[in-house]
C-alpha cells in the first residue's frame, strides 16, 4: 500500500489509459451493433453501463487512484460510495431499455451494500483470517460461481444475442468492490497486489506454470476433463484467440479467482494457523469446489484437475508473497489449455 497520499501526477497514468480506453470501446460497440443489428436504444446504455464499470474497474486495480479515493471517502462514506457506484451500471443500462425491476435492483443493492459495510459494520485489523474475512469472501464469491446462483443472471436481463449474457457485467462490478472492500476498507496485508507484473513476478510463474502443467494435464486426461487435441491447423488465428484468452484471463477470471483465493483465503488462513502448507492446500481444494457446478454438478474431473492447479498457483503465491505470480500462473495454464487440449 502507498503510505503517502498520492498525488495528481501520480494519477496521470489513470486518466490517460482511460482516454485511450474510451475509444477502443466506443468503436468496439459500433462494429458489434452493425455486424448483429443491434439497434442504439440497446446498444448505446448497455456501451454505457460497461464504460462505467470499467472506469471503477480501472480506478480500483491503480493502487495511487485507488488510495486517493479511499482517502477523499473515508470508512461509511466509501463503502456507501461503492455500493452506489456498483449499482449504477445495472441502472444506467435497464432504465433507458425498459428491463429495469425494482426487485432486482434490490437484490443487487444488498448484495453490494452486504459486502460493502462488512468490514465498517464488524471492523477487523487482525493480520489472520477471522468470521468477517470468510463472510466477505463467501459473499462476494457465491454470486460468481457458475451453476452455483443464478442471482447475477436473473438480476442483469439480456436481450437478442449477442447482448443476452449481461450477467458479466455483474461478475465485472464484483471485482472493484471486492479490491476496494479487501485492500482499503480491511487494509488486508500480504496481498501483493498490482496489475502489471513485474519482473520479479515472472520467475515464479513460469516455474510453477512449467511444473504444475505436467501433473495438470495428467489430472485432466486421467479423469476425462480434456484430451489431447493441438489444434494448430489455422496457427495464426489459434495464436490471435491465445493472445485474446491471455489478456481477457488475466484481467478477469485470473485476477478474481486468485485474488480472493491466494490473496485472501491462503494468505490469511496461513497466518491464523502458522501452517502455509496447509492453507495452500485448503485454498487449492476451495479452488476446485467453485468449479464443481461447471457443466453439470458435480462435476468431478473439473474438480480434481482445478485443485491440482490451485496447488500450484497456490505455490507461485508462497514463493513469492504476491498474488500476482499466481494469477500468471492460472491464465498459463488456461491458455495452454486452449492451444493443446480440448
Amino acid at each position: 500500500m502507498t503510505t503517502g497520499g498520492p498525488t495528481q501526477a501520480g494519477l496521470k497514468p489513470f486518466w490517460l489509459s482511460l482516454a485511450a480506453l474510451y475509444p477502443a470501446l466506443a468503436i468496439a460497440s459500433v462494429i458489434l451493433a452493425r455486424k448483429y443489428g443491434i439497434p442504439a436504444s440497446v446498444g448505446a446504455p448497455v456501451a454505457a453501463a460497461f464504460a462505467w464499470q470499467i472506469t471503477l474497474y480501472w480506478a480500483a486495480v491503480f493502487e495511487r487512484t485507488r488510495s486517493r479515493i479511499a482517502a477523499l471517502l473515508p470508512g461509511s462514506r466509501l463503502a456507501a460510495a461503492l455500493a452506489a457506484a456498483s449499482v449504477a451500471p445495472y441502472c444506467i443500462y435497464s432504465l433507458p431499455t425498459g428491463v429495469f425491476s425494482p426487485g432486482a435492483a434490490a437484490k443487487l443493492a444488498a448484495l453490494c451494500a452486504a459486502i460493502a459495510f462488512l468490514y465498517v459494520v464488524f471492523p477487523t485489523r487482525q493480520c489472520k483470517l477471522v468470521r468477517q474475512d470468510a463472510a466477505a469472501a463467501a459473499v462476494i464469491a457465491f454470486p460468481m460461481i457458475s451453476g452455483l446462483s443464478p442471482l447475477l443472471r436473473d438480476v442483469y436481463q439480456g436481450f437478442d444475442y449477442p447482448l443476452n449474457r449481461l450477467e458479466s457485467l455483474g461478475k465485472l462490478m464484483l471485482i472493484p468492490l471486492g479490491l476496494f472492500v479487501f485492500l482499503e476498507l480491511r487494509k488486508l496485508p500480504g496481498a501483493g497486489f498490482h496489475l502489471v507484473p513485474r519482473r520479479r513476478d515472472w520467475r515464479p510463474a513460469l516455474e510453477n506454470f512449467l511444473l504444475g502443467m505436467p501433473f495438470i494435464a495428467a489430472a485432466a486426461l486421467s479423469t476425462g476433463y480434456a484430451r489431447w487435441n493441438p489444434r494448430f491447423d489455422d496457427p495464426d488465428r489459434l495464436l490471435l484467440d491465445a493472445a485474446g484468452k491471455l489478456l481477457g484471463i488475466y484481467l478477469t477470471t485470473a485476477l478474481a479467482e486468485e485474488f480472493l483465493l491466494r490473496g485472501v483465503v491462503q494468505n490469511l488462513l496461513a497466518r491464523r494457523s502458522g501452517r502455509p502448507l496447509s492453507a495452500q492446500a485448503a485454498a487449492a481444494v476451495l479452488f476446485g469446489a467453485t468449479h464443481l457446478g461447471r457443466g453439470g454438478f458435480p462435476n468431478l474431473p473439473y474438480f480434481a484437475t482445478t485443485v491440482v492447479m490451485g496447488w500450484f498457483c497456490g505455490r507461485a503465491y508462497a514463493k513469492s508473497g504476491s498474488v500476482v505470480p499466481a494469477m500468471i500462473t492460472h491464465t498459463l495454464v488456461v491458455v495452454a489449455q486452449t492451444l493443446f487440449f480440448q
